[in-house]
């Protein structure tokens, strides 16, 4: 009797466990069914079970996706709707941040000067005083930009000047040159209609001279008033002094600061990608500004001494000019001859012929020597990219543009570049072979 209610207990709870297991293999089933619609799938799909609702991790990307080209869209049109209020805060926002924007300025042209003399320090020092060492480098490159800049007020301005009081004395004989030039191209040649020059010169002479007595006249208090505005903005100044010594001091310490936001956005391989990136965005753009700087001044030099010695007029000024224009690639030689030989041609035709051997012999000189061991390829731009980024620049942000636009074209080429080699990385297309090989 007792052996058949134990075996009764058995078969009910035996019943009980084919229960549970029947009841567990349906709510499995019911699972691989939600993963089959695409209800539940956890670790693919994404989705998290909250009590009886399920939450599809897919759809909420394509909602915050959204959520955020919405808000985008409508900052944007506010933006466009009420330029005018817009351009105020941004030009207040400039005005308030001016400070550290020359102090950013100052310190991303100066740590090249820095580093160099860093380097030669420690070679004296043999790596010794370290903090002594960067603060001396500091000190010393200051001294070296400010006394080139007082260089520049005390010799190179005046002789500016003066030359320019010269041109506006000597406008008058220009002009009768001109047209005693024109009067004898009329003789020689009866049948050309020269009415539209002498009209033009007619106009434009008074005019010019007009100018540079104005010029002259009104440069004192143009000094006098620029004067007043670098006192007015000497704290301003001073500030900026200040944040770009610290900058320098502490670039290791904002470079770690920048590194550990980005590898906490990012992880540790796309990080290494993007500081990858911008050190070599970087090294792109400052490379060829601080090289073509230093090229531009040796040949603005080279410019003065040679007019010197030959026994050029106006050496100074159009060395300055010369200087100033050679930042712009191809162009810029170009650019930099034309008023020196156009004044020369109302003076002395072999002035000018002369001035245009000279600079024609020190652009090459430039192209061909100087040019390549300062810039070597520090673009990787081809010439018809120079030639866009140098017409897009001048079109809309003047001589600016045609200043930095030859760098900023050539940072986005290389992350074009870089973004077109990623996404063919691992494909082997047979099209690219034949150019890959050549």
């Amino acid at each position: 009797m007792k052996e058949h209610i134990v075996k009764k207990k058995d078969r009910k709870e035996d019943i009980r466990e084919e229960k549970a297991a029947e009841r567990a293999g349906k709510g499995l089933k019911d699972d691989k069914s939600l993963e089959k619609k695409g209800t539940f799938k956890e670790g693919e799909a994404g989705g998290k079970p909250i009590h009886w609702f399920h939450i599809n991790q897919k759809y909420m990307s394509v909602c915050r996706y959204s959520l955020f080209v919405i808000v985008a869209a409508i900052l944007i049109y506010i933006i466009i709707s009420h330029w005018g209020e817009t351009k105020k805060s941004i030009s207040n926002l400039f005005n308030v941040l001016s400070p550290f924007l020359v102090g950013v300025l100052m310190a991303y042209f100066l740590i090249p000067l820095v580093a160099r003399i860093q380097g030669i320090l420690k070679k004296i020092t043999k790596g010794k005083y370290e903090k002594i060492t960067k603060s001396v480098a500091i000190f010393l490159a200051y001294l070296l930009v400010i006394g080139f800049i007082a260089v520049a007020f005390v010799f190179v301005i005046p002789q500016m000047g003066q030359s320019v009081q010269e041109l506006t004395d000597k406008i008058p004989y220009m002009y009768r040159t001109i047209m005693r030039e024109l009067a004898g191209l009329q003789r020689r040649y009866p049948d050309i209609d020269l009415e539209f020059a002498y009209d033009q010169l007619d106009e434009v002479m008074p005019n010019l001279i007009n100018y540079g007595t104005d010029l002259m006249g009104s440069l004192l208090p143009v000094v006098y008033s620029l004067s007043v505005s670098i006192v007015k903005m000497a704290i301003n100044l001073l500030l900026g002094v200040m944040i770009s010594i610290y900058m320098i001091y502490s670039k290791e310490n904002f470079r770690y600061q920048g590194k550990r936001i980005v590898y906490a956005i990012f992880s540790e391989e796309k990080g290494d990608a993007i500081c990858s990136t911008l050190r070599e965005c970087n090294n792109i753009f400052g490379a060829f500004l601080i090289s073509k700087a230093i090229d531009s001044l040796i040949i603005g030099c080279i410019c003065c001494v040679a007019m010197n010695i030959i026994g050029l007029p106006y050496s100074v000024l159009l060395s300055v000019i010369v200087g100033i224009t050679n930042m712009i690639p191809y162009f810029g030689p170009f650019i930099g001859a034309v008023p020196g030989v156009l004044i020369y041609l109302c003076t002395d035709w072999e002035l000018a012929l002369i001035f245009a051997i000279m600079i024609l012999v020190l652009q090459q000189f430039d192209g061909l020597i100087l040019g390549p061991r300062l810039l070597g390829q520090s673009t990787g731009l081809s010439p018809i990219w120079v030639i866009f980024a140098i017409t897009v620049g001048g079109a809309y942000f003047g001589v600016l543009g045609m200043f930095v636009g030859v760098p900023v074209v050539a940072v986005v080429a290389y992350l074009i570049n870089k973004l077109i080699s990623s996404r063919l990385r691992g494909k082997k297309i047979t099209a690219l072979r034949e150019f890959e090989e050549k």
